[in-house]
């Protein structure tokens, strides 16, 4: 029985072994992987108008493109503190 319960004390200690190596060898894997960057596109299309109608979408695309930009900002600021 002594040498029963030695072999199943050894595959025990194998085992724990194995796990500790990897649990090592992962952590070291995804340390050398590349980060994923999280990136936004927007597609456009072109639209045909008159002049005047261009100056107040002119107006109203640089008001757009600053309300995003300031909820991007806000976004990064907060994931940042968590």
């Amino acid at each position: 029985m002594k040498e029963l319960s030695d072999k199943e004390e050894m595959e025990l200690i194998g085992l724990i072994g194995n796990l500790k190596t990897h649990k090592m060898e992962r952590k070291a894997r995804e340390e050398m992987a590349p980060k994923k960057k999280k990136m936004i596109a927007f597609k456009s299309t072109p639209i045909i108008s008159d002049d005047d109608d261009e100056e107040e979408n002119d107006e109203e695309f640089s008001l757009l493109v600053k309300n995003v930009r300031r909820m991007y900002n806000k976004a990064k600021f907060y994931n940042r503190r968590r």
